[in-house]
């Protein structure tokens, strides 16, 4: 995703500030062109994904979206060009929704963050994970594979520890119930708590990377608007940009584009 400023941007949501006018963001899908080899099979094409996020961020932001698919064999062609450019969009949103719904589950739990025993299997899958969640404040990560079973059972593992992070779905039934933190086949259902609100602080600031801190700030945001007895906010929350937005804009020391909610 890159953006420019680009005059005619209109309408925003409840509490939109100005700052936000006049930018457009353009989604890009890549294809790269095919090679002797075969590649990974996707679980969803890529045209598809840039639809959706096109349309998230024209319905949840005052910015115009624009897509625009490409077939390259140098995909970091287009990544040297845009001011602002999201790569591994699924894995970065996922990472911060699963942090997030980490901290609601310990927060159910009654356990601090700095207290908090968390298991993750499959840390690979998402790499911003860990240092996302110990940004956030988690005290104690343990990471689990499959080769692991025999000498620690999982079900066993999970008595002393307060939360399950099962990335890639190897968590037997029951291992730990009502404290697992799963991913959605698509990265799309958490991309769309994340994205509209993060783009807001970005855009027109000429920030070129996301650090760690940024993106444990998304975390605190849904952390803090997530309802007591749910995960994860409803990407429906009218407080939702706004407070992701908020939270970025902080991070990084920009004025915030949005103004303060309370409910």
């Amino acid at each position: 995703m890159t953006n420019n400023h680009d005059g005619g941007a209109s309408g925003s949501p409840d509490g939109a500030g100005p700052a936000l006018t006049g930018i457009s963001v353009a989604v890009v899908a890549v294809s790269t062109t095919r090679s002797g080899t075969a590649g990974s099979a996707r679980t969803r094409p890529p045209w598809v994904a840039m639809e959706d996020y096109a349309a998230l961020i024209r319905e949840r932001t005052p910015m115009r979206a624009l897509c625009l698919p490409v077939t390259t064999s140098e995909p970091q062609i287009l990544t040297e060009r845009g001011p602002v450019i999201l790569t591994e969009l699924d894995v970065l949103t996922a990472a911060v929704a699963v942090a997030a719904a980490t901290i609601t589950t310990l927060r159910r739990r009654s356990v601090p963050p700095r207290a908090g025993r968390v298991v993750v299997t499959g840390a690979s899958w998402a790499p911003l994970l860990a240092p996302v969640l110990i940004a956030s404040g988690v005290g104690d990560l343990s990471s689990w594979h499959k080769r692991d079973a025999e000498a620690f059972p999982l079900r066993r593992l999970m008595e002393h520890n307060d939360v399950l992070v099962d990335l890639s779905g190897c968590a037997p039934d029951g291992a730990a119930p009502g404290r697992t933190v799963t991913v959605p086949a698509y990265g799309f259902a958490y991309g769309a708590l994340v994205l509209p609100g993060l783009l807001a602080a970005l855009c027109g600031h000429g920030v070129r990377t996301l650090t760690v801190e940024v993106v444990a700030a998304c975390v605190r945001a849904l952390a803090l608007i997530t309802p007591a007895d749910q995960m994860l906010p409803s990407a429906d929350d009218r407080l939702l940009v706004s407070a992701v937005a908020r939270h970025v804009s902080r991070a990084l020391g920009h004025p915030v584009p949005y103004r303060d909610h309370h409910r």
